[in-house]
């Protein structure tokens, strides 16, 4: 097992990843990567990432439409080059080095949800990832305080929505009302203790200058 940490924090750091497994990976992998020989390929990994949720819980009842959802987050997480978490219930977790691509791949996945009320938070802060090798392949997922908030910030989404936390919007150049379409500004405040930025679905047509997300 590799790891900067000092003990104490690399086993607080491997128990957060065993407790996070145990529900994930057959019982036999689970014992194979944390008991067995699998376990010297564990390695942890601070980096400062943007994370981006996506809820689908609330569309449980249009199993169909989840499925298609699905295999669209796969397409567009292949355009946007995010690490997909494949450790997460009912909701698709995706980590980004660049906050720009975090935020194109969110509005993205808005649009190919179709009439799906999936809700969609972006955050960005320290995060430690966790590497390691299971089933013969190399995997990695996100550890620590940031996916839980990802997941916190998503819920105050509205349906269809997005919000997006200050610390990611802030580098890019966003500000409330950055992008405002023919009826007002899409970006909207919301949570106005965080200042987050919400962006709301509308059947209406925005023109956004997605590029300009990475200008800066």
């Amino acid at each position: 097992m590799q790891t900067n940490q000092n003990p104490e924090a690399q086993a607080l750091w491997l128990e957060a990843l065993s407790d996070k497994m145990l529900h994930q990976l057959p019982q036999a992998v689970w014992t194979q990567l944390f008991l067995g020989s699998d376990r010297d390929s564990i390695r942890f990994e601070e980096r400062h990432l943007t994370l981006v949720h996506a809820d689908t819980r609330a569309a449980t009842d249009h199993p169909e439409a989840v499925e298609r959802f699905s295999r669209e987050l796969q397409r567009v997480n292949g355009r946007h080059h995010g690490r997909l978490d494949p450790y997460v219930n009912a909701a698709a977790l995706v980590t980004f080095d660049d906050p720009g691509a975090a935020v194109r791949m969110a509005m993205e996945l808005q649009r190919v949800a179709e009439h799906l009320d999936v809700r969609i938070g972006v955050v960005s802060g320290p995060c430690m990832m966790a590497f390691f090798r299971a089933q013969d392949r190399l995997w990695c997922t996100p550890l620590g305080a940031q996916p839980a908030r990802a997941a916190a910030v998503a819920a105050t989404a509205s349906p269809g929505g997005i919000v997006i936390s200050p610390e990611t919007y802030a580098p890019l150049g966003l500000e409330a009302g950055a992008a405002a379409g023919p009826h007002g500004n899409d970006f909207e405040h919301s949570e106005p203790d965080l200042s987050s930025l919400a962006y709301v679905r509308s059947n209406i047509a925005v023109d956004i200058d997605i590029d300009a997300l990475t200008a800066h």
